[in-house]
């Protein structure tokens, strides 16, 4: 893959060597974190800001091929606009608790909201230390069902009700606040955050 991330492709429940060594590799030479509408109402409300405002402070909005894209924004270069530093110069997230769904599942990577396999970011620092690791599927169940009604919703908005790409974000993410207010299950910070996207194998 050329000068890319070394991605190796692991069988349907594959395990590997890893262990977070709380470095900033991830957070703090990309952020190349792809974002859904539920990842930013979840982070807008942990920040106390609104949606349309964290959208213009801390993401990128790019339109490809007719479809909007929203990644995280860096930094100088490239640094996490959430990456802090402890009193041990230990790295550590501020809003940890509403992180990206794609930031809980690293160094594992989904390519596809409908394969069984995943890949691996071997450029991570931490795998092959620890022990035995493996994705939670309980966890990617709901990430792969949160990515595809992202996709599923965006699609509809552009191709079969004749949005504009921006104006089909605006009303995705328009739609989920609502449903955030209303108490939707995916909502639920607390709950999310008990459910460990890796666990020992």
């Amino acid at each position: 893959m050329g000068n890319g991330p070394a991605f190796e492709r692991l069988p349907p429940g594959g395990s590997i060597k890893f262990k977070c060594i709380r470095c900033d590799v991830c957070c703090g030479t990309g952020p190349n974190v792809s974002l859904t509408i539920f990842d930013i109402i979840r982070m807008a409300y942990y920040t106390n800001i609104d949606w349309r405002q964290f959208i213009e402070i801390y993401v990128d909005v790019i339109i490809a091929d007719m479809l909007p894209f929203m990644k995280l924004s860096g930094i100088g270069k490239g640094r996490c606009p959430f990456l802090r530093f402890d009193e041990d110069d230990k790295t550590y997230c501020s809003i940890y608790p509403a992180r990206p769904m794609k930031c809980r599942l690293y160094p594992f990577i989904v390519m596809s909201p409908s394969s069984e396999y995943l890949y691996v970011d071997r450029k991570c620092p931490g795998i092959g230390e620890g022990g035995m690791v493996r994705v939670n599927p309980v966890f990617l169940k709901i990430y792969q069902r949160e990515l595809r009604e992202h996709y599923r919703r965006l699609y509809r908005l552009v191709m079969d009700e004749g949005y504009e790409p921006l104006q089909a974000l605006y009303k995705a993410l328009s739609d989920a606040y609502d449903e955030a207010k209303s108490g939707a299950d995916w909502f639920n910070i607390e709950k999310l955050s008990k459910i460990e996207p890796i666990v020992e194998q």
